[in-house]
Order: structure tokens, then C-alpha cells, then sequence
């Protein structure tokens, strides 16, 4: 049975005093008896306020990441690595996910999740004592016939 996986980003969203200057980046790897597929989305640097939940910044396409065989189900392991932007040093935080998603079986229904990942992220120098939660919600759907 070929089944498509598609990742999609939902929303973004940071909360903290670090700054408002952001860039990411969302690396996945698909496994499946084995390294499958991967795929990355890259989100530039653009402003992004603490508090209110948006839409990506430049609306990035939905990414297919994964197109084979399915017999079971899919391990996705996401990477975050979200920038606070600054003139001199960037404040980087990183984050890890693994999400299991079910194939679905021929002529089924599509199968879809959708999974927030969070980084947390410290300014530097330290004895600032600021940091942000950069948070991401991304869609996956998983498609097969």
C-alpha cells in the first residue's frame, strides 16, 4: 500500500522577554523499517511578538516527507532550532519530538495529527535572566491507497 506523508505548519507562537526578531527551522525524519524520508522547513527571520498565536510567517507550503510502503507505522522525528535574532550574539534554543502515526490501511480515511513542539531559549549573556518558549504547531497528514 503507498501511503504520503505531508507536514504542514499551523501556527507559531513565543512567549518570554528574549526579543521579538525570530527565525526556525523544523527538520523531520520519517522511519519506517529504516530512514524513509525527511524533509526541512525554514522560516526567515521576521518579527513575532510575545503572546498572540499566528499563522507562519510567509505561509511556508506544505512539505511532502515521507511516499512508500506502509504496513504499520510511522516514527516522525522532529527537530526544532528556533533563533532569537539579536545584533551581536543569537539566542538559540533546540527541541526534540518523536510522534508515532498508524497507517491507516487501503481505501481507509486519511490520518491526521497535529503536534505542538516547544524550545525553550536563554538570552545570552546569562546574567540577563531572560528567556522565551518558542512553540510551533505543525499538521501531519498521512494519505494511502
Amino acid at each position: 500500500m503507498t501511503c504520503k506523508l505531508t507536514m504542514t505548519l499551523i501556527s507559531e507562537h513565543q512567549e518570554g522577554n528574549c526579543g521579538e526578531d525570530w527565525k526556525y527551522d523544523l527538520e523531520v525524519k520519517v522511519f519506517h523499517e529504516g530512514l524513509k524520508g525527511e524533509g526541512q522547513l525554514s522560516v526567515p527571520k521576521h518579527t513575532l511578538e510575545s503572546g498572540p498565536v499566528r499563522e507562519p510567517f510567509g505561509s511556508p507550503e506544505p512539505l511532502a516527507v515521507f511516499e512508500g510502503e506502509c504496513l504499520t507505522e510511522l516514527l516522525v522525528r522532529m527537530q526544532l532550532t528556533a533563533t532569537e535574532v539579536d545584533l551581536f550574539v543569537n539566542d538559540v534554543g533546540k527541541a526534540s519530538k518523536d510522534i508515532r502515526i498508524a497507517c491507516p490501511g487501503p481505501r481507509a480515511e486519511k490520518v491526521t495529527k497535529e503536534v505542538d513542539i516547544a524550545a525553550g531559549v536563554r538570552e545570552s549573556p546569562a546574567i540577563l535572566n531572560k528567556s522565551s518558549v518558542f512553540t510551533v504547531r505543525v499538521r501531519f497528514t498521512l494519505t494511502c491507497d
